[in-house]
């Protein structure tokens, strides 16, 4: 997706438009399938980068996180605050996620999560508090949602605009 976006100059429009709106926002609502098939849906602080992982921590008891690990494809909307119908703004994904065992990779992510969410660090000093167990919080780890699908919604550029990619193709 990111060459892509190098070389085609509305694609890096697009690829500017969706990194600024993802900078600005905070929470993501994540939807997995539990046991018996019912949705179930929560929402998470997350940070990304800009190949489109989204990191986002959770004790592995909690349902989502359970459900994930039974059934790693679900779904992520990110929205900001609408008054009209000419400000909504969001993005509605669909992947894979997963808890994040790699050292670098769990390194960076933690880095970049406790970056934006400065506050993380009164409970978790570093990225070996992961996975401990905390009074009042319980055990906290580290997870990445990996989309395949991407449709960005823009009222701000008319009425239903919106852009759909499909990253694993990049189209």
């Amino acid at each position: 997706m990111t060459a892509e976006f190098e070389t085609d100059p509305q694609s890096s429009d697009l690829h500017r438009r969706l990194q600024s709106f993802l900078a600005d926002q905070t929470t993501m609502t994540l939807s997995s399938v539990t046991d018996e098939g019912n949705p179930h849906s929560c929402d998470l602080f997350y940070a990304h980068t800009s190949k489109h992982a989204f990191y986002f921590l959770s004790d592995p008891k909690t349902l989502h996180s359970q459900n994930i690990a039974r059934m790693p494809r679900v779904s992520v909307t990110i929205h900001g605050l609408s008054r009209g119908w000419e400000d909504i703004r969001g993005v509605q994904m669909e992947g894979v996620a997963m808890r994040v065992s790699e050292p670098v990779e769990r390194y960076h992510a933690f880095a970049l999560y406790a970056n934006k969410y400065r506050f993380i660090k009164q409970w978790l000093t570093s990225v070996d508090t992961l996975g401990v167990m905390f009074e009042g919080l319980g055990v906290i780890e580290l997870y990445r949602f990996s989309p395949q699908w991407l449709r960005f919604i823009d009222n701000s550029l008319g009425f239903g605009h919106k852009d759909e990619i499909n990253i694993s193709t990049g189209s």
